[in-house]
C-alpha cells in the first residue's frame, strides 16, 4: 500500500503516471538543475570541448528546441476545455482536463516551455565549452611560436 508523505514529493496519481504534468513538471525541474551546472562550469572553464566534437550534440538541441516550439505552438488546443457532455461528471471531468493540460502551473504548456529553455541552456553550455576549448587550443599556439621565435 503506497501511502502519500504530503512532504513535496508528488502525489501517488505523479508515482502511477510519471508523465502527468506535475511529474513532468517536476522532471524538468531536475533536468534544469542539472543543466544549470553544466553552465556554470562551462562558464567557469570547468570542461571544453572541441568544436567538432560538440556540433552533433548542439545539432540535436537546436532540433529539439525548434521541435518544442511547433509543439508549444499547437499545445494552446489544451487551454480549450474538452466537450465531454452536458451532465455535472462530465462537465466536472472536462474542467480537470482543462486545468492539467493548459498553462497553469504545471500544466502542459509551461512545462513544454521550460523543457525549451533547459534545451537553450544546454547548448549554450556546450557553446561556451567549445569556446574555451578554441582559446585554449590558441593560447597553446601562441606559446608554441613565442618558444620558437
Amino acid at each position: 500500500m503506497l501511502i502519500a508523505d504530503g512532504g513535496g514529493g508528488g502525489s501517488i496519481a505523479d508515482i502511477v503516471n510519471p508523465l502527468s504534468s506535475a511529474g513532468m513538471s517536476a522532471a524538468v525541474k531536475s533536468v534544469t538543475a542539472e543543466t544549470q551546472k553544466l553552465v556554470d562550469a562551462a562558464k567557469g572553464g570547468g570542461f571544453k570541448i572541441t568544436p567538432e566534437g560538440v556540433k552533433p550534440i548542439r545539432d540535436a538541441l537546436t532540433e529539439l528546441v525548434n521541435d518544442l516550439g511547433d509543439l508549444q505552438y499547437k499545445s494552446f488546443l489544451l487551454d480549450q476545455t474538452p466537450q465531454l457532455g452536458n451532465h455535472p461528471y462530465g462537465l466536472a471531468v472536462a474542467k480537470h482536463d482543462q486545468k492539467s493540460a493548459s498553462a497553469a502551473d504545471g500544466g502542459a504548456t509551461q512545462v513544454l516551455q521550460e523543457l525549451r529553455e533547459v534545451a537553450r541552456q544546454a547548448d549554450e553550455a556546450l557553446a561556451r565549452a567549445a569556446g574555451l576549448y578554441k582559446e585554449t587550443e590558441s593560447q597553446a599556439f601562441s606559446a608554441l611560436q613565442t618558444k620558437q621565435a
